[in-house]
């Protein structure tokens, strides 16, 4: 078994595969105006700028993780280390956030949206991936009575809060953000099953990414969504 006492840069992986969420949410980020400023929190190792490949992005990223801080002056364009439970407000004036698999750690997740929010211009950008505690293969665990945490993934021992895809909802809506796009990915079989022939981890795949998009709630590994701050009404 992996020590839970991994450090960040080793727990959490760059997912550079098709569906995975690094890269979708790397995908959105693409269509961002030159020049836009973008705040990440909890980037880790700054995985999703890797795959995004913007450097005309003002991006900046808060970590908790002192471990990550080489690769985050890599590619960022500015990090600190900070301890988001206890920051009481964000750089105003983003023109976009990303908050990708780290909602699910944080003592008050309601909160950090709360200040998001106020952190972006009107009319600014909320980028978020959180696990689908819904997803069948821990609705298939409990039926057999096992909830066991795990190193990484939906089970996570650092998880703090668990998400379905309405109760995601409800917490940006509650914030005031407005849901403009959403997307699920599959279970991650190159990082399940690293082992599995290349032909047979192809097929098995393509029926899983069917079955996920007949079934998004239920097959879904990770739940994405860009909200946005309302534009402040013309008069």
């Amino acid at each position: 078994m992996t020590s839970p006492r991994l450090k960040s840069s080793e727990r959490y992986v760059l997912k550079d595969f098709p569906g995975s969420s690094h890269r979708v949410l790397a995908s959105w980020i693409g269509e961002m105006v030159q020049g836009s400023r973008l705040l990440e929190l909890g980037p880790f190792s700054a995985h999703i700028a890797q795959l995004a490949r913007r450097p005309g992005l003002v991006w900046v990223g808060l970590e908790g993780a002192l471990d990550c801080l080489p690769a985050l002056a890599r590619w960022l364009s500015a990090a600190a280390i900070v301890e988001l439970d206890t920051l009481e407000r964000l750089p105003a004036g983003c023109d976009a956030i990303l908050v990708a698999d780290t909602l699910e750690h944080l003592a008050d997740p309601e909160r950090i949206l709360d200040l998001a929010y106020k952190a972006l211009h009107p009319g600014g950008l909320f980028f978020i991936s959180v696990p689908n505690v819904a997803n069948v293969s821990v609705r298939l665990a409990l039926l057999c009575g096992r909830f066991d945490y795990r190193d990484r993934g939906i089970l996570d021992r650092t998880h703090r809060r668990f998400f379905t895809r309405a109760s995601l909802d409800r917490a940006l809506e509650s914030a005031g953000f407005q849901i403009v796009r959403r997307s699920v990915t599959t279970i991650p079989l190159p990082l399940a099953l690293p082992r599995l022939p290349r032909p047979l981890l192809g097929l098995v795949s393509a029926i899983l990414s069917g079955c996920t998009r007949l079934f998004p709630t239920l097959f879904g590994y990770q739940l994405l969504a860009a909200a946005r701050r309302p534009p402040v009404p013309a008069r």
